[in-house]
């Protein structure tokens, strides 16, 4: 019975010394940039792997296996052992960055967040898991591992606040000056670009009609920081022939240039589009025609 467990305590030692060899430090930024291609940003973190030469030698040939996790731990994503790249570890530490733990030109996903990242490079928003397993070279020997958790925000877009949805603007004020307010972006990022998209809705379009098909008469960006902007229309606002209808909106863009992704890829960084009316004209506009409203 004793030789047992003399043979249990050298597999045991064995085991411990093997693992101090290589140890791993997984120091992930739990709020990571959004898109993945990013990833190698210093800003996400840093992966650690420690080598050291102990009684028992281990190849310093090594694989990573990456694994993605959802917030319910099912797998959405796993790293192709066949095309995993082999490291050689130096003795000490061996620093890589958060991209060659994602391994993302390797990372195999499945189902939603596979389209989601071809359509927008990045996953939908919500909880996940970075799962990184030191293996050897064959990938049949896990010789130590570690996950992290991180979040994928999820954005708030703008409000559009003035003018206000079926807002009537005095046509004597607005033929000069135009003044257009929103929320800021929640959470708010470090860099935003905001930028002001105005349509004017034609006889015999509805709104959204003229939103999605016509070329805008605003196109611009903000001053960053502000959310405000200041349009001088120079158009016939007081001219009851007009009878002026518009339709506005903010597109917000991330650091990258890109729209800042919604549950809804389609709305393309937009927020909810308001319209307003010119009133006080040289005859009377109704502000509450039925083509006014949203189609």
């Amino acid at each position: 019975m004793k030789k047992y467990y003399l043979l249990i305590a050298v597999v045991f030692l064995v085991a411990r010394v093997s693992q101090a060899q290589i140890t791993l430090n997984l120091a992930l930024n739990s709020r990571p940039q959004a898109h993945l291609s990013d990833w190698g940003n210093p800003v996400n973190g840093v992966m650690i792997i420690s080598y050291s030469q102990g009684a028992i030698q281990i190849d310093p040939a090594i694989k990573l296996k990456t694994t993605l996790l959802d917030q319910n731990g099912s797998v959405v994503g796993v790293s192709n052992v066949g095309a995993e790249r082999v490291y050689l570890l130096k003795p000490g530490v061996n620093q890589f960055s958060i991209a060659d733990a994602l391994q993302l030109q390797n990372l195999m996903l499945f189902g939603g967040a596979k389209i989601q990242l071809q359509r927008t490079g990045r996953l939908a928003a919500g909880q996940y898991q970075l799962m990184i397993e030191i293996t050897n070279t064959a990938g049949d020997l896990v010789l130590t591992k570690q996950g992290k958790p991180f979040y994928v925000t999820s954005y708030q877009l703008p409000i559009l606040m003035q003018p206000a949805d079926g807002a009537g603007l005095d046509a004597h004020i607005a033929q000069s000056i135009i003044t257009f307010r929103w929320t800021a972006l929640v959470p708010h990022q470090e860099i935003q670009v905001y930028r002001v998209q105005v349509f004017e809705i034609l006889p015999g379009q509805t709104p959204m009609q003229a939103f999605r098909g016509n070329r805008p008469l605003v196109d611009e960006e903000a001053i960053r920081g502000a959310t405000q902007f200041i349009w001088h229309p120079n158009l016939a606002m007081v001219d009851t022939t007009a009878n002026k209808k518009f339709i506005w909106t903010v597109q917000t863009f991330d650091s990258d240039g890109l729209p800042v992704p919604t549950e809804d890829a389609n709305t393309q960084g937009r927020s909810e589009p308001a319209i307003f009316n010119i009133v006080n004209q040289q005859g009377t506009v109704d502000k509450n025609k039925n083509d006014q409203i949203k189609q």
